[in-house]
């Protein structure tokens, strides 16, 4: 197995044990506010809720290819033969664009893959275990990609937060879906379709928010096969320990992750309240 680097945008929240890895790097995304630039590497969503609490303006933006070509050039130096990037959807930002235009700066753009994920935050952290994981497992860097793009075409992402104004207000999704999903106590439920956020549904109480993600599960999930499934949560706990047992209730053998930790950027997005779960089914 030739020697495999995986660069990860910063909204790819994985742990730091995991992220601490000698042969992960990551390329932080950028938080503007005003002429102020902080790096979401270097902040914390406790200071984002602070300056929104404020009424400051925050937004976001993508690396520069520069960033990316300084991990590719690093890990090249430290004798990698090979780069896989795993970034958030090319529908939600130029993050994508700027590691693929990052390639042509570097002496053997041949030996480095992009993968365009059409995926997001969590959905996007199980992409990148499950790639870990196929770099332990796989002979070649091809059946790892290989692999990779089978989870990424099978992945399904899903949440709920407790007002859509803040996906609104960062371009993420229409003020009239916002306006129309953001009624009393009416929970709206998001799906990433096509690498795009889409307001899906809306439901009233939690037991009818689970049977509709349960069901949406069970629709996908028609073969034979190990459920991976992802769940994180913004201050919803008990919410996501009640989903995680309603999944297990259905497939026993399915492996649950659970994360409470929403990074910088999404924490602008997503507010201080909300619940997400991506999945994908492992077949033989």
């Amino acid at each position: 197995m030739e020697k495999i680097g995986l660069v990860l945008d910063s909204t790819i929240y994985l742990s730091d044990e995991e992220l601490s890895r000698k042969d992960v790097k990551v390329v932080s995304l950028n938080i503007l506010e005003g002429e102020t630039v902080y790096k979401e590497t270097d902040i914390t969503p406790e200071f984002v809720f602070e300056q929104l609490d404020q009424g400051k303006e925050l937004t976001t933006s993508q690396p520069a290819p520069e960033a990316f070509v300084k991990a590719y050039e690093e890990f090249l130096a430290d004798g990698f033969e090979k780069i896989a990037v795993l970034t958030i959807s090319r529908g939600l930002s130029g993050t994508y664009q700027s590691a693929m235009l990052a390639k042509e700066h570097i002496d053997r753009p041949e030996d480095v893959h992009v993968f365009d994920t059409q995926n997001a935050g969590f959905g996007n952290e199980l992409i990148a275990l499950e790639f870990l994981r196929f770099v332990e497992e796989e002979a070649s860097f091809e059946a790892v990609v290989e692999k990779t793009n089978k989870v990424i075409d099978r992945a399904q992402l899903f949440f709920t937060v407790q007002n859509l104004f803040s996906l609104q207000k960062g371009g993420r999704l229409s003020r009239r879906k916002a306006l129309l999903g953001t009624v009393l106590r009416v929970k709206p439920i998001i799906r990433l379709i096509e690498g795009k956020l889409e307001l899906v549904h809306k439901e009233r109480t939690e037991k009818r928010l689970f049977e509709y993600i349960t069901n949406a599960i069970q629709e996908d999930v028609q073969e034979k096969g190990t459920l991976h499934v992802r769940i994180v949560h913004q201050k919803s706990e008990a919410m996501a320990k009640a989903l995680k047992d309603k999944i297990k209730g259905l497939y026993e053998d399915a492996i649950v992750r659970i994360t409470d930790y929403i990074g910088p950027v999404f924490a602008i997005h997503i507010g201080k309240k909300g619940l997400g779960i991506a999945w994908y089914l492992e077949t033989s």
